[in-house]
């Protein structure tokens, strides 16, 4: 049975529906001195301890740390002090017309790659997309959620090349996000199961600018994960989990 659960989310407003719904509270102390990453703790049902961690706020910009060194580092500072028995890492998402994909739209997730990493040198080319598969994910669970199975593509940047592009329908990916795979890595590392509940606020292969509808819909997704991510724990508490 999974007894605690963490979180790793990015942006503090996607964040913020959630830990308000919960009630969690901060958590202080929990990680090293001079780390910027923020737990925010609480339980589910009365049986499962719920810890949600930030990123943070970049020291020097004083924005959210976004991407892949963030994820990474949270994650590992997280696992370390937290001892989970799962991660979920939950965020918002570009998603793909051609693929069904709307705003608003949940995807859980199980399989990530990084569409920037390009190493062209041999056994590093692979290393560099790194796809990884965490575990079958419950049927069951997607039908209680209401998500899609789906697919994580990972890079450092909103916007995509052409080579990202590639990689991306290469792959079938569902999902471009900035942190998933970095969250997938690490998990894989310390042997901790992990998924990923992602929702939609921009279309990648739309007609709008990405940062213009991200910042107009990062309400709208934000609330959709705040529904979701009560019916993941519910159906974690309430039924014994494996990876």
């Amino acid at each position: 049975m999974v007894k605690t659960v963490v979180i790793v989310m990015a942006m503090k407003a996607e964040a913020q529906p959630f830990i308000d719904h919960l009630d969690l509270q901060k958590d202080a102390d929990r990680f090293h001195k001079g780390l910027r990453a923020e737990c925010y703790s609480g339980t589910y049902k009365g049986e499962t301890k719920v810890h949600l961690v930030l990123n943070g706020q970049c020291h020097k910009y004083g924005v959210d740390i976004v991407g892949t060194v963030g994820g990474a580092v949270t994650t590992f500072a997280a696992v370390q002090a937290l001892s989970p028995d799962l991660v979920i890492n939950a965020g918002t998402c570009g998603g793909f017309r051609a693929l069904g994909g709307e705003v608003g739209s949940i995807y859980l997730c199980t399989s990530f790659l990084n569409h920037d990493r390009r190493i062209a040198i041999p056994g590093f080319d692979a290393f560099g997309v790194g796809e990884l598969n965490t575990f079958d994910l419950n049927p069951e669970l997607l039908a209680q959620v209401g998500a899609q199975s789906g697919v994580v593509s990972t890079g450092n940047s909103l916007d995509v090349t052409k080579e990202d592009e590639g990689y991306i329908k290469k792959h079938k990916a569902t999902c471009k996000d900035m942190e998933g795979a970095a969250v997938a890595y690490m998990c894989d590392q310390l042997s901790v199961p992990m998924f990923a509940l992602k929702s939609v606020t921009d279309i990648v292969d739309g007609e709008h600018p990405t940062p213009e509808e991200f910042l107009k819909n990062l309400g709208t997704a934000a609330k959709s994960l705040q529904q979701a991510l009560p019916k993941v724990l519910s159906f974690i508490a309430e039924k014994p989990f494996q990876a």
